[in-house]
């Protein structure tokens, strides 16, 4: 990006330290940090910014959390409010305006429209560590990493065995090795010791084939993860994070049971592992109102069955 340069690279190039001043103050260059100029005399882009603000900072510094998610095509935003990193064992002096800076020990790097930046995974890592995100934040962003191509859940994990305080690790590490397995078949596990088992739900058939006399060959997906048969209820577990034209099979299945008066519940990854004491809530519900006679069971003191009111409301 030959738009952004040093006053270093430019006396090397050639110039001399009056024709660079002469540049600025005819308005044909523009100073965007000290010693770093901008080559042409319109408004800078964001990525000329931040390129400058690296050059700005020196070697080492990169671009970081959300600038780095946007430079990886993660997310559409960019943040006016650029960030960096840089080596712990660098310590400089100063600031830049609109520029914030933090030192890591661990600092990957890669180079995305030649601004300096942390490595794709670092990146995610580093994102999904900030304050106020929720799991359904977290799992979208795992998600369009790796069906993006940026990165594989083998890499992701391997970056997360370098971040042993991160503070969604023990949900992302569950998260990653249950990829790696094959999310869908580990999450119906999951569902059934952490959601049907422990809050005493009616058990589903398991993999139910839905190939009748009825069936069309149209390519839709024909097993439901789990069925109530009795009560006329399905229900899937999304674990294919990285499949998402499955979505369309599916949505086409759904519109098939319907027709014959079921309905189908649906599910991820988030609910089952993180909330499963609220699907369990849902559940229950929508097979009580299908005539199920008995009632859930509280898997402890701040179970959310115990303490739903339309759940108490049913049993009274």
């Amino acid at each position: 990006m030959r738009n952004v340069v040093t006053r270093q690279r430019a006396l090397a190039d050639g110039l001399t330290p009056a024709a660079v001043r002469h540049l600025l103050a005819t308005g044909r260059w523009q100073r965007l940090f000290p010693g770093v100029y901008l080559t042409h005399s319109g408004s800078p882009t964001w990525r000329e910014r931040l390129l400058a603000a690296t050059l700005a900072r020196g070697d080492g510094a990169v671009a970081s959390l959300e600038c780095a998610l946007a430079l990886w095509h993660l997310s559409d935003r960019q943040p006016q409010i650029l960030t960096l990193a840089e080596p712990a064992g660098m310590h400089r002096t100063g600031r830049l305006p609109g520029v914030r800076v933090r030192r890591r020990r661990r600092l990957t790097t890669a180079r995305r429209y030649g601004i300096p930046v942390t490595g794709a995974a670092q990146t995610v890592l580093d994102v999904l560590a900030l304050p106020g995100r929720t799991p359904e934040d977290d799992l979208a962003l795992i998600t369009r990493a790796v069906s993006r191509r940026r990165l594989t859940v083998a890499e992701l994990r391997e970056e997360l065995t370098h971040h042993p305080r991160h503070p969604r690790r023990d949900l992302l590490g569950e998260v990653l090795d249950a990829a790696a397995q094959g999310l869908g078949s580990v999450a119906e596990v999951r569902y059934v010791d952490r959601v049907e088992r422990p809050h005493g739900l009616p058990r589903m058939e398991r993999q139910v084939h839905m190939d009748g006399p009825d069936a069309v060959a149209d390519g839709r997906s024909r097993v439901l993860d789990f069925r109530d048969r009795e009560r006329g209820i399905g229900l899937e577990i999304d674990g294919d994070l990285w499949h998402r034209e499955r979505q369309l099979q599916d949505r086409g299945r759904d519109r098939e049971v319907a027709g014959r008066g079921e309905v189908t519940l649906r599910a991820g990854w988030v609910e089952v592992v993180d909330r499963p004491c609220e699907l369990a809530v849902d559940v229950a519900l929508a097979q009580l109102a299908r005539g199920w006679t008995g009632r859930p069971v509280s898997c402890g003191p701040r179970c959310a069955v115990g303490r739903d009111a339309r759940l108490r409301a049913a049993a009274g």
